[in-house]
């Protein structure tokens, strides 16, 4: 499974599923979990930051004649390789945008890597621009997010459609296999107007609610994901869950 973790808006907790995601997928495989935001949160909650644009996917992407492998953090938890981000992404991007070359820069650069993995999970910046459709290109599947902020559900439908228009562009063959909720307050009654309103539509919710917890501000402060440094919590009990859930969603989803 190639993963491409999205959104429409930023502090959702994305990245957070992101990194949990990958490290609890890396239990039975071997995972490279990729920053494609240039704001590098994905790195940072392993506890990486890229020293230059070189040393990032931003180096990969600008200069197509790197070695692919020499830019991987090897084994930043168990089972757990990393491609860091770097703010010089930006710019690069935009470069590439001027020339046609984003939108298969990501796959480009991950395809010398790819037979060496089992599952890939991309973190994307918290919108629908062009490096989101980039990480959405190198992707087979699609997961977006939800909390309890009423918002949050017009934009899963957002990148539901976002995700179905780039199909039939024929810009990727990506499926969107779930809605998760990312941060579940099941006392606050905006979570359940919420989650009422995702049931009401045709959009592939997922059953596995993480809850919200302190655990999780906690870990990120460690960099060390809550599925490593909590294992036993009901949090990291959850990420566990979904990640389960989102592999065989994507097993079973027709492409």
């Amino acid at each position: 499974m190639r993963l491409a973790v999205c959104s429409s808006k930023g502090g959702v907790g994305k990245t957070t599923i992101a990194v949990n995601l990958a490290t609890a997928l890396a239990r039975s495989g071997r995972v490279l979990a990729v920053d494609v935001d240039p704001q590098d949160s994905l790195g940072r909650a392993l506890g990486v930051v890229a020293k230059s644009p070189d040393d990032s996917l931003a180096g990969l992407l600008e200069d197509p004649t790197v070695e692919a492998r020499s830019v991987v953090r090897r084994e930043v938890a168990p089972g757990l390789d990393l491609i860091p981000s770097h703010p010089a992404l930006d710019p690069v991007s935009l470069q590439l945008a001027a020339t046609g070359g984003l939108t298969t820069s990501v796959r480009r650069a991950l395809r010398p890597l790819l037979a060496g993995y089992d599952h890939v999970v991309l973190d994307t910046r918290g919108d629908l621009g062009g490096l989101t459709l980039a990480a959405l290109c190198a992707a087979d599947s699609v997961l977006t997010v939800f909390t309890s902020d009423p918002g949050s559900a017009l934009g899963a439908a957002r990148v539901a459609a976002f995700v179905e228009q780039q199909r039939a562009y024929e810009n990727t063959s990506a499926v969107l296999v779930g809605v998760a909720c990312a941060v579940w307050d099941r006392h606050g009654r905006a979570a359940w107007d919420v989650l009422g309103a995702l049931e009401a539509t045709d959009l592939p919710l997922l059953t596995t609610r993480v809850p919200l917890s302190r655990r999780v501000p906690g870990s990120a402060l460690a960099k060390r994901p809550v599925v490593l440094s909590a294992p036993a919590s009901p949090v990291a009990r959850a990420y566990v869950a979904l990640a389960d859930e989102v592999l065989t969603a994507s097993e079973t989803l027709p492409r």
